[in-house]
């Protein structure tokens, strides 16, 4: 998939180098994982697919086995603002529901459609009414909601947590916070292909909402983690939210993984098992667990 992303608008493309480990990291901010033990397989779990959520607009919802309500998680694909496929992460989604929650991973419209951020965030916000509305046929407690998005879909995710008044929390995996400085750190030639106005970056208008400048005195708890092999996003770019947060007071934790490239984008399959560990798995379901079961 990443050849065919690649390939898809002009400019988007690897650095050539790794961006420099970020300055300030925390005691325990750096994780190295075992990443070749991955979660079995889930089971107890309910997958609806191509739930039309607006004209054109479909969803797939994965559901805990038994009744009751559940907590809501809003997955956002990735896809550097060229696709948003709610196919991916399917295993991911799975094993989160299985542990009690509703996963829905919604597909938004991107420059392909020729949209902006601004028509991606009335899609998300579509997609969280229609669940909302429609909280006891898919068994969704709509008091207790969280985003969860990876690369293009971290920067949405992170949007959407600090404009939606009702989200509790955010996981952002390796999305972008300030798109007036994504390049900073990379080689030249990554600086001058950002710099491109053909870039999808400038084509969705990313940089009109950067999460860095939404950044207020409330808002929803943060999960937020980064490669530090990453050669689309640099890991600053997340450590700079993380700050932010924290000087406003938002609770945020922040982890660095040895070795980890960008998600389904790294550069080898090597990189990418780092983001299907058990260790990175557990780490989300802590975090959902300490803000949305209470």
């Amino acid at each position: 998939m990443n050849l065919k992303i690649m390939s898809l608008l002009p400019g988007f493309r690897y650095s050539k180098v790794a961006a420099p480990v970020p300055a300030g990291l925390e005691p325990g901010g750096r994780l190295t994982v075992d990443a070749a033990q991955i979660p079995r397989r889930a089971t107890g779990v309910t997958l609806r697919r191509g739930v039309t959520y607006r004209p054109g607009l479909r969803l797939d919802l994965c559901q805990p086995a038994g009744g009751g309500r559940h907590p809501l998680v809003v997955y956002l694909p990735g896809g550097g603002f060229v696709v948003a496929r709610r196919g991916m992460a399917r295993r991911e989604r799975a094993y989160v529901a299985s542990a009690g929650y509703v996963v829905a991973s919604v597909e938004y419209r991107t420059v392909r459609q020729r949209a902006t951020l601004r028509e991606a965030l009335v899609d998300i916000h579509a997609a969280i009414e229609h669940l909302a509305s429609h909280a006891d046929v898919y068994g969704i407690d709509p008091g207790r909601v969280a985003v969860w998005g990876e690369s293009a879909g971290g920067y949405l995710a992170s949007v959407v947590g600090l404009k939606e008044p009702n989200i509790r929390a955010v996981i952002d995996q390796f999305g972008a916070s300030d798109l007036r400085r994504v390049a900073d750190g990379f080689d030249p030639r990554m600086n001058a292909a950002v710099a491109d106005p053909r870039h999808p970056i400038h084509r969705f208008r990313a940089a009109d909402a950067n999460p860095i400048d939404l950044v207020a005195s409330a808002g929803p708890a943060f999960l937020l983690l980064h490669g530090d092999d990453d050669r689309i996003i640099s890991p600053a770019q997340t450590l700079l939210l993380h700050d932010a947060l924290r000087s406003a007071g938002i609770d945020s934790t922040y982890r660095l993984l040895t070795g980890a490239g960008h998600g389904r984008l790294a550069l080898n399959r090597g990189q990418v098992r780092h983001w299907t560990s058990v260790e990175v798995m557990t780490i989300l379901i802590d975090f959902l667990r300490r803000h949305l079961q209470s």
